[in-house]
């Protein structure tokens, strides 16, 4: 049987050598690799998401410790309603039922003035955000509560208000009163101007 000649330099075992470079250690380590880098990945994953809650949370814990308004949060269901104005006094309400049993109570405070003629009014709207009540009062001991108008005495009740300007007009007859922030204007039997020292809303 005849010997195979090599190649000159040819080293015996060479192919064994080559093809151990493809071999199964190759695979080991390449399999080894990728499995390191998708567990990097994956805690990095894991690190970023913590340190985003934790980011988060804190976020939401300093906004609720700021002084705040105290409100509660607004309802989802429905429109967010504004809050109900303050009402006006009592006795204004039970003289506007008295005068009309359909009046809806508890009236609302849509304007208060105190004037520098001893005199002040209160423009009331009904509960049902419709109608409009005039109330004034010549002060002869001192503003409510010190002293309650009385209805021909000292106190004059009107439903005939209307919205005018940036003020409210009320008429009595022939006589006109113009309320505003500013003065009460008041015009036909009576003919006087007096300015306003208290406002409010």
């Amino acid at each position: 049987m005849a010997t195979r000649q090599h190649a000159a330099g040819w080293l015996t075992g060479a192919i064994l050598l080559c093809m151990s470079r493809y071999g199964p250690e190759t695979e080991r380590e390449s399999s080894r690799t990728f499995v390191v880098v998708l567990l990097a990945l994956l805690i990095l994953t894991v690190l970023g998401a913590l340190l985003g809650y934790i980011l988060g949370k804190r976020d939401i814990d300093a906004r609720e410790s700021l002084p705040g308004d105290g409100k509660s949060p607004t309802p989802t269901s429905g429109g967010s309603a504004a809050p109900a104005a303050a009402p006006c006094p009592d006795f204004i309400g039970a003289a506007a039922r008295k005068r009309d049993g359909n009046t809806k109570l508890p009236l609302r405070l849509v304007l208060y003035i105190r004037t520098d003629k001893k005199s002040e009014v209160w423009i009331c709207r009904e509960n049902d955000g419709v109608g409009l009540w005039y109330q004034g009062h010549d002060i002869r001991e001192g503003p409510y509560p010190a002293e309650t108008p009385v209805e021909d005495d000292n106190g004059l009740l009107l439903s005939t208000v209307t919205p005018a300007g940036d003020g409210y007009l009320a008429t009595n007859g022939t006589t006109q009163y113009r309320v505003s922030r500013k003065e009460l204007k008041v015009s036909g039997n009576q003919n006087f101007t007096a300015g306003v020292v208290e406002a409010r809303p």
